[in-house]
């Protein structure tokens, strides 16, 4: 099947007709809603190379910056002046379309209609795992394949587990260094859950569903949050294929429950983690354990001593893949 696609240069307030000066992910809601039964199936949102950042005065040290979901591409940027998207659509003619009646806004910068070549992003994703012929190892229990690999070729060590995971807009595939380093997490964890407990996890900004998916093969009921719906309904497949759709419930917002949650791990940037501290400390079961990954070495003393201080005073153990960081609590005033 053909795709075609157009970029577009949204800045950080634009105005609609119809709604008046919006915010960037305003905007991005409005496409959908107009352009959605017009032939529009996906919009890649931004990718921000560590070169354009240092243009742009942003601060990071890292190839992309995602505000919403740690899988490294897919980002939500909200600090450039003028971000770039691109819009995918099935038919040229309809393509064509959408850009006839963008071009009213003023305020839009608008690309040609243009084919997407067959080495698009899911064809690079299966020749990524295609190369690693035993799947991706993320010790001590996980072993990732794509859906069209027979697990059943593969030798498992022990207490290892499969985790299948299907390509998806750039949603996240478990190669990312923060995604392995919060399930290894979540596997050392699981290895100490009795057989039979169904312990309360979160998922703060799910993406792919992939922490999501490894927590419920351990035998959790989880909750996973995610604002954007593509994302859900890519992660709704890949639980799927894991067998482990019962055991997920997914959410834009974090729900209003009673109950307080045995794990909680956040794999997303240094403000979404900021703004929400207090939030996810105050959800986490006395004696919990709290994951928060997607930080640069520079991002992790600040998170350590805003979380501690929510936690008792509690010192996180702190480890690194490459340029990234994860830190894990135990909760201290159970």
């Amino acid at each position: 099947m053909q795709t075609y696609r157009f970029s577009i240069w949204i800045p950080l307030k634009i105005q609609i007709p119809e709604l008046g000066l919006v915010s960037r992910e305003e905007f991005f809601d409005w496409l959908w809603s107009s352009f959605g039964s017009e032939g529009l199936e996906g919009i890649h949102e931004g990718t921000l190379l560590s070169e354009e950042a240092a243009e742009s005065g942003l601060e990071t040290d890292s190839w992309l910056l995602d505000a919403a979901q740690a899988p490294a591409s897919r980002d939500w940027i909200g600090q450039q002046e003028n971000t770039e998207a691109s819009l995918y659509f099935s038919e040229a003619v309809r393509a064509e379309k959408v850009r006839d009646c963008l071009k009213k806004l003023s305020d839009l910068k608008i690309g040609p209609v243009e084919e997407v070549p067959d080495q698009d992003w899911n064809a690079e994703w299966k020749a990524s795992f295609l190369s690693a012929e035993e799947g991706i190892e993320i010790p001590p229990i996980w072993r990732i394949f794509p859906p069209w690999k027979e697990a059943k070729d593969v030798q498992l060590k022990n207490h290892e587990r499969f985790l299948k995971v299907n390509p998806g807009a750039g949603f996240g595939t478990g190669t990312h260094e923060t995604t392995q380093l919060c399930l290894r997490a979540i596997g050392e964890w699981g290895m100490g859950v009795k057989d039979g407990a169904s312990p309360f996890t979160l998922d703060f900004g799910s993406g792919s569903g992939i922490l999501a998916i490894g927590l419920a093969l351990l035998g959790a009921k989880v909750d996973a949050v995610e604002v954007d719906s593509l994302a859900i309904d890519n992660a709704r497949e890949n639980a799927a294929l894991n067998g482990v759709e019962d055991r997920i419930e997914y959410f834009q917002s974090l729900p209003q429950r009673s109950d307080q949650y045995d794990l909680i791990v956040a794999n997303i940037l240094k403000p979404i983690l900021i703004e929400n501290a207090r939030l996810l400390t105050d959800r986490l079961s006395k004696s919990g354990v709290l994951i928060l990954s997607g930080l640069i070495e520079k991002d992790v003393r600040d998170i350590s001593e805003i979380y501690s201080s929510f936690l008792g005073g509690e010192a996180p153990e702190i480890r690194n893949l490459g340029e990234w960081y994860s830190v894990r609590f135990k909760n201290s005033q159970g």
